[in-house]
């Protein structure tokens, strides 16, 4: 397991729980307890949890009390994400009246699909059961949900012949997330079946656009998908490191990072 993806398990556990022991923590991820008391130093700097003698706490007063609550809806346990929930409303105003678009795997589609909620004439395909949770009861949206076999781990649904059922498919906008990014290995995931989503559904859309916080920057997870000049336009919040805010400029990268929707310049 990567750091990132060891640090968002954490975050999971912790904010389901409260409140957990270093040697829980490093039974159930497998890594030794000095690893788990650096990733709760790294997690009490950021706020997330007060470290305590042999362990952790939730620190309740930074989430605002309705996300403690509200995130966790109908049983999904999705822990709340400010930096996410950031991507998520920028991504919204990307999305047009009417337009298909489809949500990929992930928690981070889950915010796009929250900041999406309230707005009308929406065309959605996805393969994300987070996504179809909250667009389930919105009458006034068209909801097109791939069935195939159900990856628990990530909540999503991996069709049987994908390109078969996206070939007389045709998609404005495609919104995924991905692991890790890093100049020298480029944009990487961990799980093989998300890579051959992201392919097959890149395929069949106008514009693919990749929703990445500042945590995944100069991070390599297991899979590559492809260097950081082939997608065009990326979603990501002003934490950005500042080469890589160079390296897009210089390569003719779109990377919104705020509300106004003015790419960073």
């Amino acid at each position: 397991m990567f750091k990132a993806e060891r640090i968002q398990r954490i975050k999971e556990i912790i904010f389901e729980r409260k409140q957990i022991d270093v040697a829980t923590l490093s039974s159930l991820l497998n890594v030794t307890e000095v690893t788990i008391r650096n990733d709760l130093e790294q997690l009490e700097k950021s706020g997330f949890l007060t470290r305590n003698h042999g362990g952790a706490t939730l620190n309740a007063s930074a989430f605002p009390e309705e996300q403690l609550h509200t995130d966790r809806m109908d049983g999904l346990n999705i822990p709340y994400d400010k930096e996410k929930e950031e991507l998520g409303l920028v991504a919204s105003q990307l999305v047009r009246e009417r337009e298909w678009i489809f949500l990929g795997p992930g928690t981070t589609s889950y915010y796009i699909a929250k900041a999406l909620s309230k707005r009308q004439n929406l065309n959605i395909m996805t393969n994300n059961f987070y996504v179809a949770n909250v667009f389930g009861s919105n009458a006034s949206v068209q909801l097109l949900f791939l069935g195939g076999r159900m990856q628990n781990s990530g909540m999503y649904t991996i069709p049987e012949d994908l390109n078969r059922e996206l070939e007389h498919i045709y998609l404005s906008k495609f919104f995924f997330s991905v692991d890790g990014a890093s100049m020298e290995g480029g944009y990487t995931l961990t799980d093989m079946n998300v890579v051959d989503i992201i392919r097959a559904v890149s395929d069949r859309c106008h514009e693919a656009i990749i929703c990445l916080d500042s945590k995944k920057f100069e991070q390599r997870s297991f899979i590559r998908l492809g260097d950081l000049t082939s997608i065009s336009t990326i979603v990501t919040n002003n934490k950005i490191p500042q080469d890589y805010h160079q390296y897009y400029m210089e390569h003719g990268i779109r990377a919104y990072t705020s509300y106004n929707l003015k790419p960073l310049s």
